[in-house]
This record gives C-alpha cells, structure tokens and sequence, in this order.
C-alpha cells in the first residue's frame, strides 16, 4: 500500500510554531533567572522571552523556509551568507517590534525601554543566528536524507523491474527455443544430415545444444558481452540454414573489438530470428540477412539488415519479443539505448543502440540461480 504524506495545515502549522516557540522562551527565562539568582522575577522574563521568541520566531519560521528553497542552487558559501544575514535581519527587525511590544505592556519597569529594547536586539541577533543556522542545517540534513532514502527507493524499483523484465525476456527466449515448431524444424533438419554429410550433422547437434544451453544458463546476468551473443546467433543461423538451405543468406559482420560491449541477452538473437521467422522462412525466394555494428559517438550500433519489406518495432504486441527488449533496454540503459527500424538499401535494417555501461551496475542486478 502506497502512503500518500499529506503536508500539516495551516492551523497544526501555527499551533507547532507557537509551542516551539513557547518552549524556548521558558528555557530561556529559567536559564536567566537560575543565573541572576532572580527566581521570584521568573515570569516576568518568560513573558518577556515569550513575546521576542513569537515575534522571532514565527517570521523565521515562515521566511526562512522560503529562502532556503531559492538558495538551494547556490554554493555553499553563497547559502550559508544568506541565510545567516536573513536570520540577522528578521533577528534585528523582530526585535525591535517585539521591544515595542514589551514595553508597551510594561514588561520593562518604569525605566527608559531604548536601553532594554538596545539590549535585545543584541541578544537576539545572537540567538537567531545560533538557533537558525542549527535548524536550518538539521533541516538542510534531513532532506538530503528524505532525498537520498528517495532516490534509494526508485533505485530498488528499477532493480526489481529489471529483474521482471529479464526473467521475462529468459522465459521468451527459452519458449522461443523450446516451441514444439522450432524443436521438431531443428531435430528434421539434423536428421535430414546424418546420412548425407553425419559431420555436419554433429556440428549441428554441437551447436543446437549450446543454444539451448545458452538459454538454461542466462539466468544469472542481465548483459552478456557482445561476442558470447554473436556465437549464439552463429549457431541459431547455422541450424536454420541446415533447413532452409539457400534461401537463408546471412553475414555476420562485427569487429572484434565490440566483442566485449554489453548487451542484453539474446537481444540481437531476438532480431535475426525475427528476419528469419517473417522474411526467409515465408519467402520461397528465402532472405538476405546482415548484421552489422559499428561506433557511433559513445555509443555502439547494431543492425540486422535483411531484403524484407520491414516493420516498426514500436507497434510490437505486449508481450512479443521486441516489445520486451524494447522494455528491457530502457531499464537496463536509460535513454541511452534506443530500437529503431529504418528503410535502406533495398530492404529493412533494425537498430540497436547501446552505450558502453548499464545504468544498474551487473553486481546490483544479479539473481540468484534458482533452487
């Protein structure tokens, strides 16, 4: 259950500030009279006190807030002149209201009042700036911690949809190579080169057994490097080729040195298996395939090309394949990675965006294996 935190009103707000502001002119008072000795004139200085701490008081406690929230942006140095001059000025202004005040009820004697107003402007300027700067740092703490708790929170919700999100892309991966059509496709096409080429056809078994394996054993990481998914998309294409033959024509063409740039798994298996599912496999003319990375700025681009018509990844159903990568990049990298598809060259190319890091650190994103 989601706790919605309402702000107090106005009345619980003035009612904290004049308790505040209460108890600390009955501290004040009974630390003055404790010293003078002056027990019996303890009222006097609590009315006294009374008075300057709500005529103080209530105005830094409403300005101050206020000030604090357009100084935020300041240096430190910046923040801190300001907000020590503003509590000296409401110190210096309330002060001689609350003088005004206090000697108009007779809270000085008999006596000239300039001298005691004089006097207490003095030590208030000197107790609001203590006081203030205390408070206002306790309140400064306190919201980068209610900060710092909310950026956490949204840290752990993030975790935890990532999480979602790659069991579900773990589980999709794992339908896609267990469906009945792509087990019974795999096992006709090795069984269709055990007579004819039996060493083919033991390659076959070799690397239908990796992808498979691939699947069981991605439970532990959210990205893989690049390399260990193109041997992935290797052996799919070289088990998909056993049984379209020549209608299937794929060239993988990545530089080695994007081996190692993180992607999600099975991320480019789910596009060349998407251009071998709706363009080779329904053609009797088969496809062209292509993949292809290259660097563009910080970030890496990976493309699947084939000789299709193409479509737009972003009108993907919930829970197909692409809608779910699509999910599961924004998770895992933000607004650094993008899927787009564009028309070039006689057909349809899907592009994979990547920066070079994840925005969840691998170790924070980890799952244990199941039990």
């Amino acid at each position: 259950m989601t706790r919605v935190l309402r702000s107090p009103t106005p009345v619980k707000r003035i009612g904290g500030i004049v308790a505040f502001n209460t108890l600390s002119a009955g501290l004040y008072a009974l630390l003055i009279g404790l010293e003078s000795g002056r027990i019996a004139v303890f009222y006097t200085f609590f009315l006294t006190a009374f008075v300057y701490a709500n005529v103080i008081g209530t105005a830094a406690q409403l300005v101050m807030p206020w000030v604090c929230e357009q100084l935020a942006v300041r240096t430190p140095t910046v923040y801190w002149l300001a907000v020590g001059s503003t509590l000296a000025g409401l110190a210096v202004v309330g002060a001689l209201v609350a003088g005004g005040v206090a000697a108009a009820i007779g809270l000085f004697g008999g006596g000239p009042a300039w001298p005691a107003i004089r006097t207490g402007v003095g030590v208030s300027v000197v107790l609001a700036v203590s006081v203030g700067f205390v408070i206002t740092l306790y309140e400064r703490t306190r919201a980068r911690l209610d900060d710092a708790r909310e950026r956490l929170r949204q840290r752990e919700l993030e975790m935890e949809r990532a999480q979602r999100l790659a069991t579900d892309a773990r589980l999709a991966s794992l339908e896609s190579r267990l469906h009945p059509h792509f087990l019974f496709n795999a096992i006709a096409a090795i069984a269709g080169q055990v007579r004819e080429e039996p060493e083919h056809a033991e390659r076959l078994l070799v690397e239908f057994a990796d992808l498979l394996r691939a699947s069981l054993d991605s439970t532990r990481r959210h990205t893989v490097p690049l390399g260990d998914e193109l041997h992935i998309v290797r052996a799919y294409l070289e088990i998909e080729h056993a049984r379209l033959g020549e209608r299937l024509r794929a060239k993988l063409s990545v530089p080695e040195e994007f081996w190692t740039w993180p992607v999600p798994p099975f991320a480019l298996h789910t596009l060349v298996q998407n251009s071998v599912k709706h363009v080779a496999a329904r053609r009797p003319e088969g496809a062209e395939v292509r993949v292809e990375a290259r660097r563009v700025g910080e970030r890496l681009a990976v493309s699947v090309w084939d000789d299709g018509p193409g479509f737009d990844p972003g009108v993907a159903p919930p829970g197909h394949g692409l809608d779910t990568l699509r999910a599961q990049l924004a998770v895992l990298f933000g607004p650094d990675a993008t899927l787009d598809a564009v028309r070039e060259e006689g057909g349809a190319s899907v592009v994979l965006r990547l920066p070079a890091h994840a925005a969840i650190p691998e170790q924070e994103m980890t799952v244990p294996a199941s039990r």
